[in-house]
């Protein structure tokens, strides 16, 4: 990966193009902290939260409040209808041109977030199709997204059997894109990764990617608490009304953890004390699996947040961006 660790100029200046990636599981304070980054060198924050792309969904997805966007400048946030199709190839072609007006301000931009694939997307590239295939794309992706998820993975497994070792069974979305690759292009998706080239602003970026961890006890708590916090802040009430809008049929389709259960619980299908349980158990699912994906970045620095406040880990990384 291009922008490896530099030493800092005497007069402890910020490198330039300085492209700090703040991520790690959910629960673990990665927006915060980077709120508190932000406030202690000259910075801007970018969204690497697919959940956190969409503005009919707030409530349940641990948007930043907005005294956080008024401190300092937020991007990739709310800026999408569940309605709009959006890709990481349309994050990344975002970010080709956000990242560079950044530094041209003479800020360091701090991407911020759990989406692991994003953040990939960034640093490695993985295939996209020209531009002459998008509408056989949608087509094609439109037939596939009716079959069952087993079959799909099954397929898949015929096709193109290394995609599915880094593919959860579960993962709908990525496996529905693994068979458009391949039946669109006759070659596995697999074999086009293996060709895949970092985003050209990478090229010339000096990277710092860090994950936040915690232990999991501690975390877990977290979780469970913040769950709790947010039914209480009317997370019931949002679904409601994109429910009312018409928009169920979308936010299934984006399927962020907490929401489909609570068209369940008022689609009759459980019980409230249900409902919470398995919130509560899909949300510590999702962070193991985000554990699990982010052990084998090998370019990443974990740093241990468990017994850091927001302040003080925001405190510790501008250390050691600007040594004494």
């Amino acid at each position: 990966m291009a922008g490896s660790y530099l030493k800092m100029k005497k007069n402890n200046e910020l490198p330039e193009n300085l492209f700090i990636i703040l991520s790690g599981p959910t629960g673990t304070g990665k927006s915060a902290i980077a709120l508190e980054l932000a406030k202690t060198i000259p910075a801007e924050i970018i969204n690497a939260d697919s959940r956190q792309f969409y503005r009919e969904i707030n409530v349940g997805t641990a948007k930043p409040s907005l005294e956080a966007f008024q401190q300092v400048p937020h991007h990739l946030y709310s800026f999408l209808s569940l309605k709009d199709d959006f890709s990481v190839f349309d994050f990344r072609k975002i970010l080709e041109k956000l990242v560079p007006q950044i530094w041209k301000r003479k800020k360091a931009a701090i991407l911020v977030g759990g989406s692991g694939l994003y953040i990939r997307v960034l640093l490695k590239g993985i295939f996209d199709f020209p531009e002459e295939k998008k509408e056989d794309q949608k087509e094609i992706r439109k037939i596939l997204l009716k079959e069952k998820t087993e079959n799909l993975y099954k397929k898949l497994k015929q096709v193109d059997p290394e995609a599915t070792e880094k593919i959860h069974p579960n993962d709908k979305i990525r496996i529905v894109r693994a068979l458009e690759v391949w039946l669109i292009t006759g070659i596995p998706m697999s074999q086009w990764q293996q060709q895949a080239e970092p985003a050209d602003f990478i090229k010339r970026a000096q990277v710092r990617y860090w994950i936040l961890n915690m232990e999991r006890d501690k975390l877990y708590h977290i979780l469970d608490m913040r769950t709790e916090k947010m039914l209480e802040g009317g997370w019931l009430e949002e679904v409601k009304r994109i429910v009312e809008d018409g928009l169920k049929d979308y936010l299934k389709e984006k399927a962020p953890i907490g929401y489909i259960e609570l068209c369940d619980f008022l689609d009759g299908k459980m019980d409230w004390n249900k409902t919470i349980e398995t919130i509560k158990k899909k949300t510590k699912n999702y962070a193991r699996r985000q554990l699990t994906w982010f052990r084998k970045e090998k370019e990443a620095h974990w740093i241990d947040v468990t017994s850091m406040g927001h302040k003080a880990a925001a405190e510790f990384l501008a250390k050691k961006l600007m040594p004494e």
